[in-house]
């Protein structure tokens, strides 16, 4: 598993403060899978330092069923449907759109 931080500026257009979003991507079975880790609150806020104690969603995109998924999420969060997305891009376009209604 390959983990690729991403800047906080990414956050910028969705005019949220400080945001935690990092990207893996697991290669288990011969098939590649995406997880997108995401946090409203700035990793130096989370209580001991734990993400799981912040605002969290953590999100698994499958490119072979080319379907969105939320597999964890702080009791904070609002519910999340699992969705389809045909590319990398719309599922992170559908993630954005989660933290900018999150974050409301």
């Amino acid at each position: 598993m390959s983990a690729t931080p991403e800047p906080t500026a990414r956050a910028d257009h969705l005019k949220l403060k400080l945001m935690f979003i990092q990207r893996n991507t697991s290669h288990l079975g011969g098939t590649e899978t995406v997880f997108i880790n995401t946090s409203l609150d700035a990793k130096d806020t989370w209580i001991n330092g734990i993400y799981q104690n912040s605002r969290f969603a953590q999100f698994r995109w499958d490119p072979q069923d080319l379907k969105l998924y939320v597999i964890a999420k702080s009791f904070e969060m609002p519910k999340f449907r699992k969705c389809s997305a045909k590319t990398e891009d719309a599922a992170r376009a559908k993630v954005d759109a989660y933290l900018a209604k999150a974050a409301a």
